[in-house]
């Protein structure tokens, strides 16, 4: 028996059974194929109103970039998103925006930055032939002369009026609401069995009361951090 499947078997007795059906519906729509990626970010409510939505439609993984601005949760806005999700983040000054394309990179990720002052794709026309992940810039200036020299592709939503650019929460439920739905429209990949029952595991440590004392308790160690 696996650690996680230990620890499932002390945890699941206490969930309900509509909170376990409930994880079972959610993981059926749960995709990495699409991550979002967020650069110093400046207000914490625009990034937990992103995560807010990429946990509605059904994205699992979010990148914090932190060289100033550190995120912290903001429940009134994200209504809990971000226990749900799976949280990357990369706090150090010089090396931040490298390490987080560089982890991307490395898993197959093709790093898109939203940028309404270079030509490229649009939401509905960028490739979704490999996983892809894109680049949200800070409310001020956009993205960084870093990640601009480092991205792979472009990203821009057709602007019809005056103003040139969405705030940033808004942006991103377009862009992530465009992808998922051209996503769902050719077939996107389900998570494999071994990320839907570390998922499991997370989600049932999230919702269970003292889920750490309940398997200490049991002899029981999580096989990784929450």
């Amino acid at each position: 028996m696996s650690s996680i499947e230990a620890c499932l078997d002390v945890l699941n007795p206490i969930l309900t059974e509509n909170r376990k059906k409930r994880f079972e519906t959610v993981l059926k729509s749960r995709t990495r194929h699409i991550t979002m990626v967020l650069e110093d970010v400046y207000q914490a409510r625009n990034s937990s109103a992103v995560m807010r939505t990429a946990d509605g439609l059904g994205l699992q993984d979010m990148h914090l970039i932190e060289k100033r601005n550190n995120w912290s949760k903001n429940k009134s806005v994200s209504k809990g998103a971000s226990n749900w999700l799976t949280i990357h983040r990369y706090t150090d000054e010089k090396t931040a925006v490298i390490d987080c394309l560089a982890e991307l990179k490395k898993r197959g990720y093709r790093v898109v930055a939203t940028s309404p002052h270079h030509s490229g794709y649009t939401p509905s026309t960028l490739p979704l032939d490999m996983p892809v992940a894109i680049v949200m810039g800070t409310e001020l200036t956009g993205i960084s002369d870093e990640i601009r020299e480092l991205a792979n592709d472009f990203i821009e939503i057709p602007m019809c009026g005056f103003s040139e650019s969405f705030n940033i929460s808004v942006a991103s439920a377009i862009i992530m609401s465009r992808l998922t739905e051209r996503l769902h429209e050719i077939g996107f990949d389900e998570l494999s069995e071994d990320e839907k029952q570390e998922l499991r595991l997370r989600w049932a440590y999230k919702t269970v009361k003292d889920a750490g004392s309940i398997l200490k308790h049991a002899g029981v160690e999580l096989p990784f951090m929450i």
